[in-house]
């Protein structure tokens, strides 16, 4: 099965969310604001809130194969999603709620495929450290689809 670019986006961005909206709300007492690459918003979230970003990557995007009668060549496109999750550091118990919505979002990609067939691997949690108002967490999983034109 293959997608395109447009499609293989919008089914990323939509397996997270229905994840994170399936999940977060247990944890933090509230589905906490997902900010989402492309849309642009005014001001920065509540630091006192938790939140994320969500973004993609394309790495590479190679010809799979030649072309056939029909002019039709596949190109496998591999790329990076990645959850920024921001924790208050002013919430005592903020770090142990971060690593369990940390869990939330990678386990949105681990191990999964989307209908349109991008399918996801190395799911991780990288605990970054923390800046002055937040505790921070990187979600990256690798990402491939095959693209026909």
């Amino acid at each position: 099965m293959t997608t395109d670019y447009i499609s293989a986006v919008d089914q990323m961005f939509a397996l997270f969310n229905t994840a994170w909206l399936a999940n977060s709300a247990a944890l933090a007492g509230y589905v906490p604001i997902v900010r989402w690459q492309g849309i642009e918003e005014a001001g920065t979230p509540d630091a006192s809130k938790f939140w994320c970003r969500v973004s993609q990557q394309t790495v590479e995007e190679e010809q799979s194969t030649l072309r056939d009668d029909s002019g039709v060549r596949r190109y496998e496109t591999t790329g990076l999603i990645f959850v920024q999750l921001f924790c208050p550091k002013s919430q005592v118990d903020a770090l142990e709620i971060g690593r369990k919505l940390a869990v939330v979002a990678r386990n949105a990609f681990r191990g999964k495929t989307t209908s349109g067939k991008v399918w996801f691997r190395n799911a991780r949690i990288i605990e970054l450290e923390p800046d002055s108002s937040a505790h921070r967490f990187n979600i990256v999983s690798e990402y491939e689809y095959d693209e026909i034109n």
